[in-house]
């Protein structure tokens, strides 16, 4: 089965600002489900670090629910995707 290739981390993880709100542009849980794999821990524990449930979690990376910037952060740092201006 042929399969394209991934999404590059800065196009998965743009975000879009609706007023004062940041929503991902595209859905993100692959890439955050591949850096729990790579790191050992399951999605809802990784959910739980962040202080949300995981079905908070799922609409936040599938872009229905807004980012708050301390978890976009994180998530970020968690994927391996950090920007030089990603700390505020």
């Amino acid at each position: 089965m042929y399969r394209p290739n991934p999404i590059p981390h800065q196009i998965a993880l743009e975000t879009r600002g609706y007023g004062a709100k940041q929503f991902f542009a595209r859905d993100a849980q692959p890439l955050v489900l591949e850096a729990c794999r790579r790191n050992g821990i399951s999605f809802e524990e990784y959910a739980a670090k962040l202080g949300v449930t995981r079905a908070a979690l799922v609409l936040i990376l599938k872009g229905h629910d807004p980012v708050p910037r301390h978890m976009l952060d994180s998530i970020r740092q968690f994927t391996g995707y950090v920007t030089e201006g990603a700390a505020a």
